[in-house]
């Protein structure tokens, strides 16, 4: 598992953690149309992502990340992160 922990100190509030965990990827069923997927938890909140290898699956899951923390926190992460495009475009 990558554990990455972010600082949030938005104006109007109080200073805390925002913890991101990519936990390990997983192989799928052969019916499934991705071969991989991995969880990845955002400040407490589970999501999945597929990739067609356990790379693309992380890759995947950290990209959809710091896409939800950018547009939720913006300005306020420390470290920060670049805006991104949202996925697939």
């Amino acid at each position: 598992m990558i554990e990455l922990t972010f600082k949030l100190t938005p104006e109007d509030g109080e200073p805390r953690d925002i913890v991101v965990r990519i936990h390990e990827p997983t192989r799928n069923p052969p019916e499934k149309k991705w071969s991989w997927a991995v969880t990845v938890d955002v400040d407490g909140r589970p999501f999945t992502t597929c990739g067609e290898d356990p790379l693309d699956a992380v890759e995947t899951g950290a990209r959809h990340a710091a896409i939800m923390l950018r547009e939720f926190h913006g300005d306020a992460l420390d470290p920060p992160l670049e805006p991104r495009m949202k996925e697939g475009q």
